[in-house]
């Protein structure tokens, strides 16, 4: 499952030493510590001392590691003082001091007030600094001590010997590096097509293209990972994880080549199921796609090849694992009719790598490509597409190229840095030209780029979907082991078409357990001890598009996603919550915890923030009745973004034509989730490889004739 540290390594992004006063440097040593001790129970009584000593050793690492980063210091700095606060928080107790009030001079009952205060405080900023505290002590600290505590092997990595002997050997790389004129080229000749991104679109699109004879250059801003070298699902350093503006959703994306298909639990819903033709024929009635396009015997066949390509498979009922189970049985109970998923996934015990049974785009499609002797594919890894490049002097722009900006790859011994030895140092600005280039970064990164290019066209990220999902947690008396076996089997898509929702099967680390119940410091640790007892699956809202709802950029150019969830997409995901809660108690659950601390169950504690638990049905019911889904007090997440450069008939109100080319460009193409109208319906990957052969069946047709 996703993992939500990589959220808090974001604020650790600037590294520049922070210029600080020896008096202020221990005031923030002490804040620090004050503020471990607030989340992490450190001082529990009757605590394990050797438990306690792995905490203070954490404890004083985070500082040792971080002290110097001036965001670090930055979310420290306000509670200096808690003045700087006003009266804003209802914190009157906490200030009824003279002077100055630090955080770290606060007894433990009254730093828990303050956290309180500050994560209901009717000021959104206030809970963005609340739950920031809380997702980087949390996930610092269980990371690299959840399988100790749980009881469990994730077994993340895979031998050093085992990964050096399967290094893909790759022939030798047909680019250069001109450092002169800043500038990557082909050995062999013009790039034909210089494709952007490598998950399910652009890996589709460099095994195809390529196969015609024509030069192809993939970038990707991820690194190059040895297949089946790391447990990729848990590693975070594989994410682009970020908050929407108002930090109500954590949004992932994946970064390494392979893209989502890398990192995701391969959940595989066919664009032939209903749930997905119910769209495509919303969008075929609105007149943005042709009544020849993408129909349903066009899907039809390709997805036999995606599927044949992939080697997507149908699971078992041998596969249903404990967690599942409870899904299945629950659901049964409830009156609905779960079903076995497809998955991207090697059977049981076939899988050829010693920690994943995962299968790729990067797996399955680039490493052929990237190994055929007579026309590779051209691969140029963390490498971070800044803009398109367009030859302005022509009526209508023609793409000619990009400026890309490199990055240092994933330290680890599983990725393979630098595949070309061009040897170009991270941070450097590059160019490379091309006759056409696909945009293929993904929802979040195709309209980005786009907008650093200064596209004209308003409608670039107007509309974003991301598909808000909650975990539902429950504990029982019997072990579960939610991480044995095929960790997602089942899926409950009875209310998928009418009322755009569905129940999915996850599993997830210790860690993310932790995050996603939040509670008092002996509660999160006692979600961890008790990890093994815990079952877990997902609701899925089909969200509304909304025009309100768009990614924009910053001054420096980064994606910024202002997202909310409207009032009818409340009411529809309380109806999911309730029934999912319902269904986990019919699968035995004792007690049942929602991703919340929002006052929608009686508090027990007035001084502290309180977990969510309930304990029968009714109770569990009048809960999720009273979620509002108020941002940074109910955490939700988000995997699927969609529909943020629209297909149209119009530059008036889409991004792209039904050819898939940037309106007022030349040579210029987007193909991925971003280019669906609306939210495709179910989970897109297969839907997005599908459309993607479809493209580049066409690309290779015209190709032909030309």
């Amino acid at each position: 499952m996703f993992r939500l540290r990589c959220l808090a390594i974001l604020l650790l992004a600037a590294c520049a030493s922070a210029r600080t006063t020896a008096h202020e440097d221990d005031a923030l040593h002490a804040v620090h510590n004050a503020l471990f001790e607030s989340f992490i129970p450190v001082d529990q009584p009757g605590i394990d001392p050797e438990l306690e000593a792995r905490f203070t050793s954490v404890r004083d690492g985070i500082w040792a590691s971080a002290s110097n980063s001036v965001e670090f210091r930055r979310l420290l700095l306000p509670l200096l003082d808690l003045r700087s606060f006003g009266k804003s928080c209802g914190m009157t107790r906490a200030l009824n001091k003279s002077g100055s009030v630090s955080f770290a001079e606060l007894s433990p009952v009254e730093r828990q007030h303050v956290l309180l205060m500050l994560s209901t405080c009717d000021l959104n900023q206030h809970r963005i600094l609340a739950m920031t505290l809380r997702y980087f002590y949390i996930g610092h600290t269980y990371e690299p001590l959840q399988e100790g505590i749980a009881g469990v092997d994730l077994n993340l990595a895979a031998p050093r010997n085992w990964i050096d002997a399967h290094r893909p050997s790759l022939p030798t790389m047909r680019l250069r590096f001109d450092p002169a004129a800043h500038e990557v080229s082909s050995v062999g000749g013009p790039i034909d097509y210089l494709i952007v991104g490598s998950g399910p679109a652009g890996s589709v699109l460099a095994h195809e293209l390529r196969r015609g004879g024509k030069r192809v250059l993939l970038v990707e801003r991820g690194s190059l990972i040895v297949p089946g070298s790391m447990q990729t699902r848990m590693i975070g350093d594989l994410l682009d994880s970020r908050r929407s503006v108002d930090g109500g959703i954590i949004i992932h994306n994946g970064m390494a080549v392979g893209g989502g298909t890398q990192v995701n639990v391969d959940l595989c819903f066919a664009p032939t199921l209903p749930a997905v033709q119910t769209h495509i024929d919303m969008w075929r009635n609105a007149g943005r796609i042709g009544t020849a396009d993408f129909t349903y015997e066009q899907m039809a066949a390709a997805y036999r090849w995606v599927r044949s390509a992939i080697g997507t498979r149908s699971v078992a009922d041998l596969e249903i694992n404990r967690n599942n189970r409870v899904l299945w049985d629950g659901a049964v109970r409830e009156g609905l009719h779960p079903q076995l998923y497809d998955l991207n996934t090697y059977p049981p015990g076939k899988s050829p790598y010693p920690v994943t049974d995962k299968r790729s785009s990067e797996s399955q499609l680039l490493l052929d490509a990237l190994e055929d002797t007579k026309n590779p594919l051209l691969l140029l890894p963390d490498a971070d597409v800044r803009r398109v490049l367009f030859d302005a002097e022509e009526q209508t722009p023609r793409a000619i190229g990009i400026e890309v900006r490199t990055r240092s790859p994933f330290a680890s011994p599983g990725a393979m840095p630098d595949p070309n030895h061009l040897g170009i140092p991270a941070d450097t600005t590059v160019l490379i030209h091309a006759r056409t280039i696909i945009l293929c970064a993904g929802a979040l990164g195709s309209p980005t780029i786009l907008l650093r290019s200064r596209v004209a066209n308003d409608n670039i990220g107007r509309g974003v979907v991301l598909h808000p999902s909650m975990p539902i947690i429950g504990k029982f008396d019997n072990v579960i082991d939610a991480l044995d076996g095929t960790q997602a089997s089942v899926y409950v898509g009875d209310r998928l078409v009418q009322r755009g929702y569905a129940l999915e099967s996850m599993a997830a680390e210790p860690e993310y357990v932790a995050i996603m119940s939040p509670g008092t410091p002996e509660h999160t640790l006692s979600m961890i001890e008790s990890f093994r007892h815990l079952a877990g699956f997902g609701v899925m809202l089909v969200d509304t598009p909304n025009p309100d709802n768009r990614l924009t950029v910053d001054a420096d150019g980064e994606p910024v996603v202002n997202y909310q969830i409207c009032s009818a997409d409340k009411a529809r995901f309380r109806e999911g919550i309730k029934e999912a809660v319902r269904v986990m108690f019919q699968g035995g659950a004792r007690e049942v915890y929602l991703p919340t601390f929002e006052k929608v169950v009686p508090s027990t504690q007035a001084d502290a923030v309180e977990s969510v638990v309930v304990t029968n049905i009714r109770e569990a019911e009048t809960a999720a009745e009273g979620l509002q889904f108020i941002p940074n007090e109910t955490i939700l997440t988000s995997a699927h973004m969609q529909a943020t450069d629209k297909m149209g008939a119009s530059p008036s109100d889409s991004v792209v034509g039904r050819d898939f080319h940037v309106w007022g460009t030349r040579n210029l193409y987007v193909v991925d989730g971003s280019v669906f109208p609306t939210s495709v319906g179910a989970n897109p990957m297969q839907t997005i490889y599908t459309v993607a052969k479809i493209f580049a069946d066409r690309a290779s047709t015209m190709a032909q004739h030309q």
